[in-house]
């Protein structure tokens, strides 16, 4: 799925009107005729019961409501009003205009700046229609929008808004001072990146995409840099498998993992590495783990004497890191590894050997490699306070990626993968998996798909796709979020794997 940004948007509606004569007019008919239908579809019981409120700020978001109140007004939506926060002197040309062809067939009108005593009116609504900002919002809301909003997450109905929450950042998901919580977004062309990441996710509701007319070409040509990963794209990158393979046809793991006290995070590795499909598993630490392997006797076991383990020419993909130490022997293994890079093309850097790079300044790393840092860690490796990072997940996992070279996975909600200049969030997953040796499941997962030759990009996004998906049905199937296990997934990845291989979801 394409991600349009604020400019990146502005860029397509420019061309489609200097080259294609589409002007901004005939984009908003489009938009607003479209919205409407998607409503009467969605909640047209809603919808019978009456008392439709259409809330429109001054701007061409505005615009856009007029036109849904047209429309709907032309379905027999009699028991509509139009509430405007509009002050008459900001009020677009476009709006302006769609304002006088509201007026002049009848609809209701009321003026909420001149009349604030009925924004009362609002709580006998029994569907909001939120028309205030659009995309361009940059700066936080004031009143008389602020209590507006605040008034729309009161009301107890159903909440939708057009292209995108008033008060909602597009390109970060941050709220600007406050936000509409809409039951579904009805969104123009193409998605925002803000709807996915930081708040977003927590105010967008369901997410329509409305196609108005951007031209194909025009589409192609702007430099979309964000992306959005979802359920097809996974079902297409899953690695085939011959009925005539054998297990060396899907490749040599080897996890560098584990140390007294932290065996569970090779295990967990090794198990999310063969429940994708790897051929065979090496599990190999600097104390040898066969005593606390027996319960799982597909796992082959080594001692790293040196780097002897890491000789064998059959190896197709390397993780390291889940539990093996914050030391110089880590150190050492990893050393080897970048100057040994052509031998070893596709390498997972987690957990304390990514703590050992930022420590040791070992960037950048090869570009076909996969480093996957949660925010403590990212913080760490480029050196942005925490919190900093969550306010804009885009910009620091590309600015991770520039630093690295390589392709890191910025971990939590919502998951980001940048390389490149570009950047892709995982449409999946939930807090369940907010605890320890989750992400020692999900390095081995993305390791099991490079042992198979999938390509990094490819496989990172396919590992943490399933992985968060694995979440989103578990919380699904009535289980509590709190309760999730990391040893839970290599259990339940069978099922769902091949549901989303069949594409049966």
């Amino acid at each position: 799925m394409r991600l349009a940004t604020t400019e990146q948007s502005r860029q397509i509606e420019a061309v489609t009107q200097s080259d294609y004569g589409v002007d901004y007019e005939l984009l908003m008919e489009c938009a607003g005729s479209g919205a409407a239908r998607e409503i009467d579809q969605a909640y047209f019981p809603e919808l019978k019961k009456g008392a439709i409120a259409i809330v429109c700020g001054p701007g061409n978001n505005g615009g856009d409501g007029l036109v849904v109140a047209r429309h709907l007004h032309s379905m027999g939506y009699r028991d509509l009003t139009v509430y405007l926060v509009a002050e008459k002197d900001k009020r677009s040309e476009l709006f302006q205009k769609q304002f006088q062809r509201a007026e002049l067939i009848g609809i209701r009108l009321v003026d909420l700046i001149e009349s604030p005593e009925k924004t009362d009116q609002l709580h006998g609504a029994k569907i909001v229609i939120d028309g205030i900002f659009g995309i361009g919002l940059a700066r936080k809301i004031e009143d008389p929008y602020d209590s507006i909003v605040s008034l729309i997450n009161r009301l107890k109905v159903p909440v939708v808004s057009l292209d995108i929450p008033s008060g909602l950042d597009a390109d970060r998901g941050y709220v600007l001072g406050n936000s509409v919580r809409a039951s579904m977004t009805i969104t123009f062309g193409l998605a925002k990146p803000g709807f996915f990441v930081g708040e977003g996710p927590l105010h967008v509701g369901r997410l329509r995409v409305l196609p108005i007319g951007f031209p194909y070409e025009v589409l192609r040509r702007v430099a979309v840099t964000h992306f959005g990963f979802h359920e097809r794209l996974a079902r297409r990158y899953l690695p085939s498998r011959s009925e005539t393979s054998n297990k060396s046809d899907h490749g040599h793991l080897v996890v560098l993992a584990g140390s007294e006290g932290k065996w569970g995070a090779g295990i967990l590795c090794a198990t999310g590495a063969y429940r994708m499909g790897a051929g065979y598993v090496t599990f190999a630490s600097f104390d040898n783990p066969k005593e606390i392997l027996k319960d799982v006797p597909e796992v082959y076991t080594a001692k790293i004497e040196d780097e002897k383990i890491l000789e064998n020419p059959k190896i197709k993909a390397v993780v390291i890191g889940p539990g093996l130490g914050v030391n110089q022997k880590t150190k050492k293994l990893l050393s080897y590894l970048v100057k040994n890079q052509k031998r070893f093309p596709s390498v997972v850097v987690d957990a304390d050997a990514l703590t050992v790079c930022s420590q040791e300044k070992l960037f950048p790393l090869p570009s076909s490699w996969v480093i996957t840092p949660h925010t403590g860690e990212l913080s760490r490796i480029i050196g942005v306070e925490s919190r900093t990072i969550e306010s804009d997940r885009y910009r620091y996992a590309l600015e991770a990626s520039k630093l690295t070279g390589c392709h890191v996975l910025l971990k939590g909600f919502r998951s980001v993968l940048a390389h490149r200049m570009r950047c892709m969030v995982i449409m999946s997953g939930n807090a369940a998996l907010a605890k320890a040796g989750t992400g020692d499941v999900l390095a081995g997962m993305i390791g099991g798909f490079l042992s198979q030759n999938v390509e990094p990009i490819q496989a990172t996004a396919t590992a943490a796709y399933i992985h968060g998906r694995l979440a989103d049905e578990w919380v699904r199937s009535g289980n509590d979020r709190r309760s999730l296990l990391a040893s839970d997934l290599g259990v339940h990845l069978p099922q769902l794997m091949g549901r989303i291989a069949r594409g049966s979801m």
